[in-house]
């Protein structure tokens, strides 16, 4: 689990690092947008104040002062860095603009390249109008394409004639914006775009981090350390466990048994009735051994049929519950696809008064103290004496 953790913490860095990343370039794309359909807002409303001046009682000159007024405005107070208002009739011709000096030129002249650049939508009209086009006054700008640089908000507008009977008068009216106010403006909100992503990714890193922390990293955790089979402790579980329980036994020189526990003739009870029943014997075996020993003993499934056990008691009390586990299990007959199956096991013991808190000498002389009570008849709980895994001589440990 530490392990896990630790991987955890760095796999959820990289994961803080790239989403601040991803959440902060979509942050940023989202308020490029902002600020461009701000543009395109301010250009829609110059074309209704066109709309309205063409449709007003006034003169050329009027409506001239008026553009040129609101051009003015536009500058004085950088309102959304608008550049040039152009208003083109039919013919291609410029009949009012709020720079003075290009009134009743041609939107195609030579003078406009300078605006064109990488603007789509203003080359778009200029190159109609040279082509000498029929639908030119039927353009408009891509409102929903991603401007990076300058651009034009183009709007058709149109009066009634002022002789009856002929047809309305329709004008382009062309917006165009400095690509430097647009990139500004954005450059301005990166400090705050990159702080509210950094929060962001790290809110939900962190919601991330308690879901699996407290509940998945657990259950994997469990899982990986249960044998699904009998819903018992894996052999790697139990060692681990049993180290640490022997090292505090030894600390406060307390008692402790070690048994190994081998299902009797499984063989023939997978060859007669099938695996489907060897694996029903062993799951009947974990849910005993998991319902008649107590909370701080340790059970596993070692390995095939054989099961291991500690007991937090001495060689008396182990001997007590193991021989009540041999009893219960011989009791509990398994019956499977109609047929009443009898289980007994073979027991192996070794208690840490004679064989000390050494695991691996505990299993040692367990397994032979299992061996001798299989060539004993079997259904047997068998002891060690501590002699098969002394590593003194025998005089010596008489001596001592």
């Amino acid at each position: 689990l530490r392990q896990s953790s630790r991987l955890l913490r760095q796999l959820l860095l990289i994961t803080w690092l790239g989403s601040s990343l991803l959440i902060g370039a979509a942050l940023l794309l989202l308020n490029v947008r902002d600020h461009q359909q701000s543009l395109m807002q301010e250009g829609t409303l110059a074309a209704h104040l066109i709309s309205a001046a063409l449709r007003t009682p006034l003169n050329g000159k009027q409506r001239q002062k008026l553009v040129e007024a609101y051009g003015q405005t536009s500058r004085l107070h950088q309102m959304e860095g608008m550049n040039v208002l152009l208003v083109v009739d039919r013919s291609g011709r410029i009949v009012f603009s709020s720079r003075p000096t290009w009134q009743s030129l041609r939107i195609d002249d030579p003078l406009f390249d300078q605006i064109e650049g990488n603007d789509h939508d203003f080359y778009a009209v200029v190159d109609c109008f040279r082509r000498d086009r029929s639908d030119c006054m039927e353009l408009s700008s891509h409102d929903w394409h991603l401007h990076l640089g300058g651009f034009t908000v183009i709007r058709e507008v149109s009066i009634p004639a002022m002789d009856l009977g002929l047809p309305r008068q329709n004008f382009l009216v062309l917006v165009n914006f400095d690509a430097g106010m647009l990139s500004s403006d954005v450059i301005q909100d990166v400090p705050a775009i990159i702080l509210l992503a950094i929060f962001i990714s790290g809110l939900l890193c962190s919601g991330l981090w308690f879901a699996i922390s407290g509940k998945l990293l657990p259950s994997l955790l469990e899982a990986s350390q249960t044998d699904s089979l009998t819903q018992l402790m894996t052999r790697t579980a139990f060692m681990e466990l049993a180290m640490d329980l022997l090292a505090e036994a030894e600390e406060r020189n307390g008692d402790v048994s070690f048994a190994i526990l081998d299902l009797d003739h499984f063989k023939h009870i997978n060859d007669t009735y099938g695996h489907g029943c060897g694996d029903a014997a062993l799951a009947l075996v974990g849910s005993l051994l998991l319902t008649v020993t107590r909370s701080e003993d340790l059970v596993c499934r070692f390995g095939g049929e054989e099961f291991a056990i500690l007991l937090s008691t001495g060689r008396g009390g182990g001997r007590k519950a193991l021989e009540r586990l041999r009893l219960q299990l011989e009791m509990n007959h398994l019956f499977y696809d109609g047929h009443r199956i009898p289980l007994t096991a073979s027991f192996g013991a070794a208690a840490s008064t004679e064989c000390g808190y050494n695991i691996d000498f505990l299993y040692n002389a367990a397994d032979k103290a299992l061996y001798a009570a299989k060539r004993g008849g079997r259904n047997r709980v068998a002891w060690s004496s501590g002699e098969l895994v002394s590593r003194l001589p025998v005089g010596a440990r008489a001596a001592r």
